[in-house]
């Protein structure tokens, strides 16, 4: 008797394993097909910081040549806001990190202009792949300011949408990316301030009101040691304005496709919103400034950590991978 226990012991073990094997290759694809590849946050903070030293330089040199000194406010920032330096730096994030997903080299990654017609065409920040028919795209945009502008903003994102599905074909995946400075002038507490006098005699040029706010707040200085002069009296001083982010988030919810679909729609198949606070570590006058970046906690359907997976998904189910 003892001799047949010995021997059955064993072999009920190798039973349990057996068992355990089928379960867990029936498990294992639907977790990795949510979950195949994930943007961290500490990738992103340091993209967000490049973006925002590159954007920052630029804005100090300009600044410079227009002969204003650091306490002044900042005047003609769209000059600058214009200068494709620093949104190149997310359109290379996002080219490495769709082409580290889809195991291809970077090369069969990069921008692309397509033709749709002889008589129209149009350019795209991230495309797979670089000839045939595109696949997978990505557009991207940015906002450091002038958040009145939101609504423009995003009405350009559904043209951009809109005219791929006018022009090509239905099955192309579709992502969008949007950056924006979260701050005190976006969560609408920064306080304005009173604008210029302009011009002696005409009285000219006094130019928009500045907020009284360092530029990482998306405000209208890089020194506050003088912002006193551009204050407004108490009784002139307006109420708090509208959350520019919350506002932003609602819109890009009403762009993105709700579930993925074999065929897409006017929506965009994938949005990652990415609210980004900015403090300053360095600042000295022998010191380069350094920047920290927070990413503010948004809906999860416009979670950038699940951005290129969402992507990936949507070519699944339409065949391309």
């Amino acid at each position: 008797m003892r001799a047949e226990h010995e021997f059955r012991r064993p072999l009920r073990r190798r039973l349990i394993k057996v068992r355990r094997f089928p379960l867990d290759r029936e498990v294992m694809p639907r977790r990795r097909n949510h979950d195949e590849y994930r943007t961290t946050e500490g990738e992103l903070r340091a993209a967000c910081a490049k973006f925002w030293g590159v954007y920052y330089e630029s804005m100090c040199e300009l600044h410079a040549r227009r002969g204003r000194d650091a306490v002044a406010p900042i005047k003609d920032r769209n000059l600058g806001t214009t200068d494709a330096k620093h949104i190149n730096v997310f359109e290379e994030f996002w080219r490495v990190q769709l082409a580290t997903a889809l195991h291809v080299k970077a090369a069969e990654v990069g921008p692309r202009t397509i033709r749709f017609r002889d008589h129209r065409s149009k350019s795209f920040d991230v495309c797979w792949p670089m000839s045939g028919e595109p696949k997978i795209l990505i557009s991207i945009k940015s906002m450091q300011n002038a958040y009145r502008n939101l609504t423009n903003r995003v009405e350009e994102a559904f043209g951009d949408s809109a005219v791929l599905r006018l022009y090509r074909s239905t099955h192309t995946v579709f992502g969008f990316f949007f950056f924006l400075l979260d701050g005190t002038v976006a969560r609408g507490v920064a306080e304005p301030g009173r604008p210029g006098l302009g011009d002696a005699q005409s009285g000219r040029g006094k130019g928009v009101a500045p907020f009284l706010d360092l530029i990482e707040q998306g405000g209208d200085f890089f020194d506050l040691a003088r912002v006193e002069e551009y204050r407004k009296p108490p009784s002139q001083r307006a109420p708090a304005r509208q959350d520019v982010v919350a506002k932003a988030e609602q819109s890009l919810l009403d762009l993105v496709a709700p579930e993925p679909s074999r065929t897409s729609g006017i929506h965009y198949d994938a949005i990652a919103f990415a609210p980004t606070r900015i403090r300053r570590t360095k600042n000295g006058p022998k010191t380069k400034v350094g920047w920290t970046c927070e990413i503010s906690t948004v809906d999860e359907r416009l979670d950038f950590r699940f951005f290129i997976s969402r992507l990936i998904a949507v070519a699944q189910l339409r065949g391309f991978l």
